[in-house]
């Protein structure tokens, strides 16, 4: 073959690295269904419109292709849009809530390096039809608790409101164009450049100040005590109370430990209306989770719903921990009957051990050799 490569940005996965994000799925859909969550799949690609209706007009990390009836497709770059199509087409008439998950490739076209590709795996979950503090507590609790079925040990998910900073950049008359700069470098905390911008704004200086210090403002519930602004404005004031009742609720599932507030993440997705929130371990430098509340977006497909819900990205947590099944015992069954080999391999196979059946007639010694320091295994020879 000419060309052996793949596409820049993807991988091969090999067994081991395949039995990591299998044991990654079983865990993650075992703790999703012990909070009721029911597992949904959704297709692959979308028309641009259902993927537009989440993310806006930016296209320049998506896969295009046209089909043969000259409609627009893209490959989902994440879940949350299509589910939201989907409940609005099938769950229509539900009982609400409804609890979903789900576990799927997404597709997003980035500059590969380390932990950042442009095919990988997520899973996550969507709480449509709750609104509220405890809605938002118990998605966040389900996060906390996926890293650590996981094995993660040193992490922790900061969490904000978006209506604070929305009702900041409201009060300073700025433009789209300043706004969507201003939201860029409070998430990348670029603290030079978002000083440098705001030196050169006409907006009131203690609101200059205020947002100036958001992408530092990292820790306990007393850094909301360092946005003096925010008592000006009523709608931000009210964001600031959402978040206090949401953090003391997460005091009641015991997961605070692993909670910071952080006023500098507002996620790049559109549809965010409320909480939002992001896992990470300092052994990695990117993201290892994300999500929050989007209650306007199922109603872009026709369904008024309250929603929240985050996906994690399995393929970065894979990175910074071995999560595997307790390996299983295997067998080597040789020896010079086949039927009593086949016989025998059957039957380990029904008492759920691995079996792998010799298939090339090698003596005693050359198997016992073969599995000469694997653990767990056994040889069964048959004369």
């Amino acid at each position: 073959m000419r060309n052996r490569q793949i596409p820049k940005g993807l991988r091969d996965l090999l067994p081991d690295e395949v039995k990591v994000l299998r044991s990654m799925e079983k865990k993650a859909a075992r703790l999703f269904s012990s909070y009721a969550y029911e597992e949904v799949m959704t297709p692959t690609f979308e028309f641009l419109e259902v993927i537009e209706a989440g993310r806006g007009s930016r296209r320049e990390d998506l896969f295009l292709f046209m089909d043969r009836e000259g409609g627009i497709l893209s490959l989902r770059p994440e879940v949350t849009g299509s589910i939201a199509r989907m409940a609005s087409i099938h769950l229509h008439d539900s009982d609400f809530p409804r609890r979903l998950f789900y576990t799927a490739n997404v597709f997003r076209h980035v500059q590969p390096q380390l932990a950042q590709y442009r095919e990988f795996r997520q899973t996550g979950v969507e709480l449509l039809g709750a609104a509220g503090i405890w809605a938002d507590a118990e998605v966040i609790n389900i996060a906390v608790k996926l890293l650590e079925t996981m094995g993660l040990e040193n992490f922790k998910i900061s969490i904000n409101q978006l209506p604070i900073f929305n009702s900041l950049l409201d009060d300073s008359g700025l433009n789209m164009e300043d706004r969507r700069l201003v939201r860029q470098l409070v998430e990348e905390k670029d603290l030079v450049e978002l000083y440098r911008l705001l030196e050169g704004l006409d907006i009131d200086d203690e609101l200059k100040d205020t947002i100036a210090a958001l992408p530092v403002l990292h820790g306990g519930l007393d850094v909301i005590q360092r946005i003096p602004y925010v008592e000006k404005n009523r709608k931000a004031s009210a964001a600031v109370g959402e978040l206090i009742k949401i953090y003391d609720a997460l005091k009641l599932y015991g997961t605070t430990e692993h909670i910071v507030v952080d006023m500098g993440v507002l996620r790049n997705l559109d549809y965010y209306t409320g909480l939002v929130f992001e896992g990470y371990s300092p052994d990695l430098g990117y993201g290892l989770l994300g999500g929050g509340r989007y209650d306007n977006l199922l109603g872009q497909f026709g369904l008024s719903c309250p929603a929240t819900g985050f996906a994690l990205h399995m393929d970065r947590l894979a990175l910074v921990l071995k999560c595997r099944d307790e390996e299983r015992n295997h067998y080597l069954v040789g020896g010079g009957s086949y039927p009593a080999m086949i016989g025998q391999a059957q039957k380990l196979r029904e008492q759920g051990y691995a079996v792998e059946m010799d298939l090339e007639e090698h003596s005693r010694a050359e198997l016992e050799k073969k599995i000469e320091g694997k653990d767990n295994w056994t040889l069964v020879y048959l004369d």
